[in-house]
């Protein structure tokens, strides 16, 4: 990995492709474990008897743990180094995952989802500092390709486990721990690296220029949380939205889901671009535009033409819409408190993000109820309410007076 840093800790004026690259592939492997729980939901509903709301809580468990961990880690970060974390929580993610597909019952499925959640929480808050130090002038970029990376992880899990549920049942969760475990060592083998990269920026830290804004912290972090609410609750369903309103099986279930995330990824890439050349906040807004358009879509089309054919290129749209937001609402709450870098990515990548699970037993509910046309319906309108606060973020201080 190219050591770009120059002396005295100061940014680099380039994007250091080689610490993206490294980190993005750490985001694939640890954003993975979150798309594998939507894709073995149909087969713990046909092999565990769960119902769609007892499902849900299983999203909530896997985020539960981020309300609590990812600020947390993101406020230790700010002051002391946790480059290890990011090899271990890998680990820890991918096996606690890979218990559910073992567990006999709800509570020890509960507990892995909690595990995982766990490292998939950790992993964020430095992962997304060393996103924002390789960036240099180019963090946007820089943070659209490091978030990619999360989503092409949210789109190769449901490819990934599938044939394994084909070949194995639930017991195919087994195999999921080897990619964690490979990227863990080749990370923890460039730890010394990280390390120095590490100080170098520490001993810049009173250097950053720009103070805390936390109004516009505030109105951001309510944007994020009602997004992420529209993200997992679309996420969650869309396999059983597949099967239920399309009447395909399990297999092309999964195929619509890694389809919604592959449009997340190229989106994500699309507004990172933007944003480094746009008003950032512009972006986030034409995002949520786009998705709540594109949604809507999905619903009509649900209740007057259940194709298939026609699910998969909305599903796409869908995704690409809401993935131009993902990495550029980072970059902007690290704008907002460029003193605190760590803490942004914690509560933007962590404590709002969290909401969103903590919605999905909601949903399970309404489609346990009303049917999965009324989950698509629902999350649209905490879309448009997305759309409506996006209008009111100001624009970050140092940016303004620049």
């Amino acid at each position: 990995m190219a050591d770009t840093l120059v002396a005295g800790g100061i940014a680099p004026a380039t994007l250091d492709r080689s610490g993206i690259t490294l980190l993005s592939l750490a985001h694939v492997a640890n954003d993975a474990n979150q798309s594998v729980l939507p894709a073995l939901i149909p087969w713990l509903i046909a092999h565990r008897g769960l119902t769609l709301t007892s499902a849900a809580m299983l999203v909530l468990a896997m985020n539960l743990s981020s309300s609590v961990v990812q600020p947390l880690f993101g406020h230790i970060s700010d002051r002391k180094s946790l480059a290890w974390v990011i090899p271990i929580a890998l680990v820890l993610a991918t096996f606690g995952t890979a218990t559910i597909g073992f567990a006999p019952s709800m509570p020890f499925m509960f507990l892995g989802a909690l595990i995982s959640g766990i490292g998939v929480a950790a992993f964020h808050p430095e992962g997304s500092r060393y996103a924002n130090y390789f960036g240099g002038e180019r963090r946007a970029t820089a943070m659209s390709w490091f978030t990619t990376g999360g989503y092409l992880g949210f789109a190769i899990g449901p490819i990934i486990v599938t044939p394994l549920l084909l070949a194995f049942g639930l017991h195919g969760t087994a195999f999921l721990p080897v990619l964690g475990v490979t990227l863990a060592v080749l990370l923890a083998r460039e730890m010394p690296r990280f390390e120095r990269a590490r100080l170098h920026a520490h001993r810049a830290r009173r250097q950053r220029p720009g103070v805390d804004d936390w109004r516009g912290f505030s109105i951001m972090t309510a944007v994020v949380a009602l997004r992420s609410t529209v993200f997992f609750a679309t996420v969650t369903f869309m396999p059983v939205f597949a099967i239920a309103v399309t009447h395909v099986d399990k297999a092309l279930g999964s195929v619509a889901l890694a389809a919604m995330l592959l449009g997340g990824a190229f989106g994500t890439l699309w507004g990172g671009r933007l944003a480094d050349r746009l008003d950032r906040r512009r972006v986030i807004s034409l995002s949520l535009l786009f998705t709540t358009l594109f949604g809507s879509a999905i619903v009509l089309a649900g209740l007057y033409l259940p194709q298939f054919a026609l699910l998969v290129p909305l599903g796409v749209a869908f995704g690409v819409s809401i993935g131009l937001s993902a990495g550029v609402i980072v970059v902007v709450g690290q704008e907002y408190l460029p003193q605190r870098i760590g803490m942004a990515a914690g509560v933007t990548l962590g404590l709002s993000v969290t909401i969103g699970g903590f919605a999905a037993p909601l949903f399970g509910a309404i489609g346990d109820r009303h049917g999965l046309i009324p989950v698509y319906a629902t999350a649209m309108v905490f879309a448009i309410f997305a759309l409506a606060v996006s209008f009111f973020m100001p624009k970050p201080a140092q940016l303004a007076r620049a």
